[in-house]
């Protein structure tokens, strides 16, 4: 990747692709950088059926659609590409190691599938087949608008771009400045198929210190697709949290230099069904007599059946009762989890009472 493609600000021209508020910066404080790419893929036989090559990626949507796995040809030529969803793949004893409960013969019979300059909806029958081949549902709905009728909400697909070209991707925020570019995603899961963050680092220093990381809903390419736009302003960012990472990639937050700078409000969604989700989660809290202020006043934000919760909660047992609340009304797996577990001190206890 050259040097100046990570500093060239596109033409902007999305702006009406972008949320009309602004967004906030997920709470993380550490934990292990994720790094599927190069992992082993072996049957429940033992047979090593390939390697993760890339990963199939809708940030828009904050999905990790599936792993590349590239086998045959040579030298790249010929080979033939499938994708496989998290979902149908688990973890064991061996490190670096994903397993497909597929026989190899039929894993090789699997649909191939190449990435095209746009990958959407128009080809969402064609990822849904691979889908239900490895024994997995579609997330996504296959027509314009899925059945009023229909229990199970379902999305649309997104623009599916590679792990590796989105990794360098120009970012800039809504008034055109350059924020960085893309470092890498941050909590890609097999069990939910989710991504917890994107990893932003200045366009001026390493890879390793001053980096960002927000939510993926939080983005949206341009026309292009050559980069994209971070719906935060410049001094947001700035006050927003920085992390580290170790040579092991493990990652950690650093000292907060700018202490008591209040968060953005989080983003809420203007459609009809992203406000009765986030309807249905408050008024689920507001019913519940037995969770603290705290509690009562956290805050809720939809954006395209994505929820985000964010605040303070005395108990794990609260934060527990607002995870099920919220993944009731948005469905398991579009829930983002920012609750912080913090005691009352005498005074607040006092007001609460």
């Amino acid at each position: 990747m050259t040097t100046a493609r990570r500093v060239i600000i596109p033409c902007l021209t999305l702006l009406f692709l972008c949320l009309n508020a602004e967004q906030s910066f997920g709470q993380i404080t550490g934990g292990k950088w994720d790094d599927i790419m190069g992992k082993q893929i072996l049957n429940l036989q033992g047979v090593q059926l390939g390697h993760v090559t890339d990963n199939a990626i809708d940030i828009e949507n904050a999905r990790f659609v599936g792993v590349m796995v590239s086998f045959g040809g040579f030298m790249g030529i010929g080979e033939k590409t499938v994708i496989i969803p998290p979902g149908a793949l688990t973890t064991g004893e061996l490190p670096r190691t994903l397993y497909l409960d597929m026989d190899a013969q039929r894993f090789r019979n699997a649909p191939s599938f190449k990435m095209s300059k746009t990958v959407g909806p128009p080809f969402a029958v064609k990822v849904a087949e691979t889908y239900r081949y490895f024994g997995q549902q579609p997330y996504f709905t296959t027509v314009i608008e899925s059945s009023p009728h229909s229990s199970q909400k379902l999305e649309q697909l997104g623009y599916i771009q590679r792990d590796t070209k989105i990794r360098f991707l120009p970012v800039v925020n809504l008034q055109g400045v350059n924020l960085g570019h893309v470092v890498g995603l941050r909590g890609l899961s097999l069990s939910t198929g989710g991504i917890e963050g994107v990893v932003i680092g200045p366009s001026n220093a390493g890879l390793t210190r001053n980096l960002k990381i927000v939510p993926a809903q939080a983005l949206r390419y341009d026309l292009s697709h050559d980069s994209l736009r971070l719906n935060d302003h410049l001094e947001a960012f700035k006050d927003s949290a920085d992390f580290t990472i170790s040579s092991n990639d493990h990652f950690t937050e650093e000292p907060d230099m700018r202490p008591g700078i209040p968060k953005l409000p989080l983003v809420q969604s203007n459609s009809p069904r992203d406000k009765a989700i986030t309807e249905a989660i408050t008024k689920k809290l507001l019913w519940n007599t037995s969770l603290s202020h705290y509690a009562k006043n956290i805050q809720i934000g939809t954006v395209h059946g994505k929820t985000i919760v964010r605040g303070r909660v005395q108990t794990l047992s609260e934060k527990n009762q607002i995870m099920a609340y919220a993944t009731g009304g948005a469905g398991r797996g579009n829930v983002t989890d920012l609750l912080e577990i913090q005691t009352m001190s005498n005074w607040e206890s006092n007001i609460d009472r």
